[in-house]
């Protein structure tokens, strides 16, 4: 799965580098999972009590509830969403991921009724790490592109 991992720094990692590419490896896994067979609860205990996530746009979720509702809020606009790790790479407590996604287009979302469309973009998250666990996330999405896929236009 994580073929495309990367770490950056010296050639000889050292066993707490090795332990931060485990923690970042299995937060992006559970992510992941949540998303693809929409179960929100797959991320219990690896997020951090004040975990934030930094959306395009200036907006933020908080907390793992938050996220929960952000992963049931794709889920419903787009039933058979799937995420798919693109890149990976981690240096200590930090690591950037891309994903592309696709779903198709058969609840509302962003104010937009169910269209059928397909929709298949690219997604960047920043990820930041504290005592094991996913604290802060900053997330950018195509936002464009989607809109113009699911107005037909793309």
């Amino acid at each position: 799965m994580f073929s495309n991992v990367c770490t950056f720094g010296a050639l000889a990692m050292t066993a707490t580098q090795n332990h931060q590419e485990t923690v970042a490896e299995t937060v992006n896994t559970a992510i992941m999972e949540a998303f693809n067979e929409g179960d929100p609860d797959r991320i219990d205990g690896v997020f951090t009590e004040d975990f934030v996530c930094h959306l395009t746009g200036g907006m933020s979720v908080e907390g793992s509830e938050g996220y929960k509702e952000r992963i049931r809020g794709m889920r419903t606009a787009f039933p058979d969403f799937h995420k798919e790790l693109a890149f990976f790479v981690t240096d200590g407590d930090e690591a950037a991921v891309q994903y592309r996604w696709s779903g198709t287009h058969d609840g509302e979302f962003m104010g937009v009724e169910p269209t059928g469309n397909r929709v298949e973009s690219t997604s960047v998250a920043l990820l930041r790490f504290e005592e094991g666990k996913l604290a802060e996330m900053w997330a950018y999405s195509d936002g464009q592109t989607v809109m113009q896929q699911l107005e037909g236009d793309a």
